[in-house]
């Protein structure tokens, strides 16, 4: 008796697996080779999330993005078709239907898009960009306003809110001054604002002595961000440049940039520098200090002054991203050199490489 009950309770569970199974494949055509057909897909050039259980296909797009025209690309295997083909402009207002077949059978993924936050704003110690203190800041803070349009917007030290922050998708802070690297009061005061935004995954831009803030907000724990400058400066001969790894997310931040050598970028001409440097000294780790850096901490350096690129010891440009509790992104930028106005009014020949270096990283944070 009691090994019928075992069999009648094995037989049941047997069934029970087999219908569970059938619900969780009901999406696959049949067959095992034709499983997981789409190997990859992007829409307007950002890599999709393919659900092959569920048979979905998602993406997030920049809120400026026209979803009549969505450019989707796709690859497969040899001898699968797709339809709408790779290469179709695909109107993703409501969720569309890509259809792959492999000649014996097919299966059908729902694509669909989700559009992220637009608003790019500026973090500033005035009332107004007018009443910012810094001339570097004050300048930041004018190019971001010129260059994001209806899409920009200024948020004052005693300003910032959690509804400030709504509809912002990336945070560009540039803070600099002379005698301290601390991060002003104002802002520490309103830390808890700035962290829930960046642990629910708001993504930050930080300039010059502003780098100081991925430690404020804990998602910097290396202690290795101590090559700092804070002096007033002086008259220098010479054209500085900076050094980029030549990763693929390098030649992404470094994109259009004018190179005077391969992966070697100016962003100062000779006359009066400030010393604001906000680096991470790398120099303790002796095998490939930006591979160790990265697998430590998920925060891939990119570039450093031109003649110090190869030996890797300091790191000035980081991308930090998500990681353990922190679900957004930092792009930290301390390269004492990009400043953005010069102290002697002279004009910088290469201040369009710095201005590059921003753009790239804020347009990069606002696909994430």
């Amino acid at each position: 008796m009691k090994n019928i009950i075992v069999y009648k309770v094995m037989a049941f569970m047997m069934v029970l697996t087999g219908l569970l199974s059938c619900e969780e494949r009901e999406n696959y055509m049949d067959g095992p080779s034709t499983l997981n057909i789409i190997e990859s897909a992007s829409l307007n050039s950002k890599s999709a999330e393919i659900d092959h259980l569920a048979g979905k296909i998602k993406v997030s797009l920049a809120g400026n993005t026209d979803l009549t025209s969505v450019l989707f690309e796709a690859s497969v295997p040899e001898g699968v078709n797709l339809s709408p083909s790779s290469g179709s402009m695909l109107d993703l207002n409501e969720p569309n239907e890509i259809t792959v077949s492999n000649g014996d059978s097919e299966r059908v993924y729902r694509i669909s898009a989700t559009i992220l936050p637009s608003k790019i704003a500026f973090l500033g110690d005035g009332a107004t960009i007018a009443g910012i203190v810094d001339d570097d800041v004050q300048a930041a803070a004018l190019w971001t306003e010129e260059t994001y349009g209806d899409d920009f917007v200024y948020i004052p030290y005693d300003g910032l809110t959690d509804e400030a922050l709504e509809g912002v998708n990336v945070l560009v802070y540039v803070h600099d001054q002379v005698g301290s690297s601390d991060q002003p009061d104002a802002v520490l005061e309103r830390l808890n604002v700035l962290s829930k935004f960046y642990v629910q995954g708001g993504k930050i831009v930080a300039g010059l002595l502003g780098t100081g803030l991925v430690e404020e907000l804990g998602r910097d724990t290396s202690g290795l961000r101590t090559i700092i400058g804070t002096g007033a400066g002086g008259s220098n001969p010479d054209s500085w440049g900076i050094g980029f790894s030549g990763s693929s997310l390098s030649n992404i931040i470094s994109n259009g940039l004018e190179f005077f050598d391969a992966n070697l970028a100016y962003v100062i001409d000779p006359g009066y520098k400030e010393d604001h440097n906000a680096l991470w000294n790398l120099g303790s780790f002796t095998n490939a200090p930006y591979a160790t850096f990265n697998s430590l901490y998920n925060a891939e350096p990119i570039a450093i002054w031109d003649h110090t690129i190869e030996a890797q010891t300091a790191a000035g440009i980081i991308v930090w991203n998500p990681f353990e509790r922190f679900e957004g992104y930092i792009i930290t930028i301390g390269i004492g050199g990009m400043e953005w106005s010069m102290n002697d009014d002279r004009d910088n020949p290469y201040l369009s490489n710095v201005e590059k270096i921003y753009k790239n990283s804020i347009d990069y944070l606002s696909s994430r």
